[in-house]
């Protein structure tokens, strides 16, 4: 495929900007890979006027035929829904989407009859399988702020399906919620509030959320054959000696070992998002 002269600019951007660092910690003295993905690096979409959208992977209108994915996940973007507008009916199948409301609220309607609005903190699941149809609306007006994430599955055909989850701030503050789960064995990490039983997606796939005040670390170790995307959402954050900060990304490789990482937010704090997963 020929890229267009203004894609062809982003991913040369992208190329450049990304650093790839190999980081040897003094104190476990063991390598781990970790690839900055710089905000200004991101592809932003402007398709109308109630909608800005920051895409991680190639989406719409931006194609990159070396940034298609990251092991499962598909789809990373941060979208902005000014008020009263939004995402109309629109139909999905095989996809493993989940939203994670950062600002405002979102306002959920699909094709099962499940309809509810939820705001900052709160994740909404949809398992399209087979196939459904759905709405994502900000029915308010102010801007709505929300991650749109898509998984790949472990296969076609499942059963749709709907599920949410609200939090309190507390339940994420200084510590590591469990937003989702998967069908493997979640990381044996300390510091980790599962609120209950997380939400089941139909890959090997965690999801964690996490709200810090300044200069708080997590200690965490990566599984050997593992990986993790991480999205500092708000805020500042240091992996390893990499900074990330509002909008930056980085992935994260284990390789053939274990890989220990240390996540500490800046000292005006950090909200991020980290997605585990089987490396690809």
């Amino acid at each position: 495929m020929v890229l267009s002269s203004s894609l062809q600019a982003s991913w040369f951007l992208k190329q450049h900007c990304r650093a790839s660092v190999a980081t040897s910690m003094s104190t476990f003295a063991r390598p781990t890979s970790v690839e900055k993905i710089p905000a200004v690096s991101l592809h932003v979409s402007k398709p109308t006027w109630w909608l800005e959208s920051r895409f991680h992977f190639s989406f719409a209108d931006y194609y990159n035929p070396q940034n298609n994915n990251f092991g499962a996940l598909r789809v990373l973007n941060d979208d902005l829904v000014k008020g009263n507008a939004g995402f109309g009916t629109h139909g999905h199948r095989d996809a493993e989407i989940f939203s994670y409301v950062v600002d405002g609220e979102l306002t959920h309607a699909d094709s099962m009859g499940n309809k509810e609005s939820l705001g900052r903190g709160a994740v909404q699941y949809l398992s399209a399988g087979s196939g459904m149809r759905h709405s994502e609306m900000n029915d308010g007006d102010e801007t709505t702020r929300f991650l749109q994430i898509w998984i790949t599955p472990d296969q076609r055909g499942h059963e749709p399906q709907y599920g949410s989850r609200e939090y309190k701030p507390e339940d994420r503050h200084n510590q590591l919620l469990h937003l989702l789960g998967g069908t493997g064995t979640a990381p044996t990490w300390s510091n980790v509030n599962s609120c209950g039983q997380p939400i089941t997606l139909h890959q090997d796939v965690n999801v964690y959320v996490s709200e810090n005040d300044g200069s708080v670390a997590h200690n965490i170790v990566l599984g050997e054959g593992r990986q993790a995307y991480l999205v500092a959402i708000e805020g500042s954050l240091d992996v390893n000696g990499t900074t990330l900060q509002k909008r930056d990304a980085a992935e994260l490789v284990s390789g053939s070992q274990e890989a220990p990482l240390t996540l500490t937010s800046g000292s005006q704090g950090c909200h991020f998002m980290l997605i585990e997963m089987a490396a690809s």
